[in-house]
């Protein structure tokens, strides 16, 4: 059911805090007839498994999980979770792999020094006579509030341009300008798009050269600490309700509180 996703609150979070995330991992034993054991992890049993709890939801927003909860019949169809706690973006270490969508026109360096006193830092340089762009595409909805941000540097002054763009054709471009030191800039907000998948992505002017660390997407209003991702992001397209039953309690007048289990495998 790849049109299932886990719904947006009207604040433009997906959850609340606290928030416990448990990773679970399955261990295969064989014991043998002379009391040796051999124990194997199972690379197929690790699941994830996020509790989540809920108060002071308006009725809008129960409603939105009720529906959700009801059109996955439970727990019995997947859905698309995007984890609360985790950078959406996969690799966001290594702009070198094939999931960030570039021309050929932009060069890349990589072993860069970054702001951490690590060497995690890309230089990226534009080649080309015209703009260029580095980017990612995840299915998750366009039309979600999200935040996408990155620290950057140029040994000139220039601007950089963030890019948000839904499937069809609607985006929005923040400019930020750039000098010696290092700067998380960011591009926030919602788009008007009802498209099923949604990019962010780095143009780069004619010429331009500048030093990039700690791309991340979130579905929130501001950043959070950069948490560095390889070949997986935040973003699980086979999650399940861990739940048989959705349970709502009124609290107050239009106010309303509940909590629940997510899980999916990993």
């Amino acid at each position: 059911m790849a049109s299932l996703f886990f719904p947006q609150l009207s604040s433009g979070a997906l959850a609340q805090y606290p928030i416990r995330k448990v990773r679970l991992a399955r261990t295969i034993k064989n014991v043998l007839a002379d009391g040796t054991i051999l124990a194997l992890s199972d690379p197929d049993g690790s699941h994830l498994l996020w509790e989540m709890a809920y108060s002071n939801l308006s009725l809008a927003d129960t409603q939105a999980l009720q529906n959700h909860f009801g059109n996955c019949l439970g727990p019995y169809h997947a859905f698309t979770f995007i984890d609360p706690t985790d950078n959406m973006l996969s690799w966001s270490s290594d702009l070198q792999q094939a999931v960030w969508n570039r021309s050929s026109l932009i060069q890349i360096s990589s072993g860069i020094a970054d702001p951490n006193g690590g060497t995690g830092a890309f230089t990226l340089t534009n080649t080309g006579q015209a703009a260029q762009q580095i980017s990612q595409t995840l299915n998750v909805p366009a039309g979600y509030q999200y935040c996408f941000s990155l620290y950057a540097m140029s040994s000139q002054a220039s601007n950089l341009v963030l890019v948000r763009t839904g499937s069809a054709q609607n985006s929005d471009n923040t400019s930020a300008l750039l000098g010696p030191a290092w700067t998380r800039i960011t591009s926030s907000g919602q788009l008007t798009d009802s498209a099923a998948n949604f990019s962010v992505g780095i143009d780069l002017a004619p010429g331009q050269q500048i030093t990039v660390y700690g791309l991340q997407l979130e579905a929130q209003i501001a950043p959070s600490r950069y948490r560095p991702t390889g070949e997986t992001g935040g973003v699980y397209a086979n999650a399940h309700w861990g739940i048989d039953q959705l349970t709502v309690t009124a609290d107050a007048p239009a106010q309303f509180s509940t909590s629940f289990t997510i899980e999916t495998a990993t």
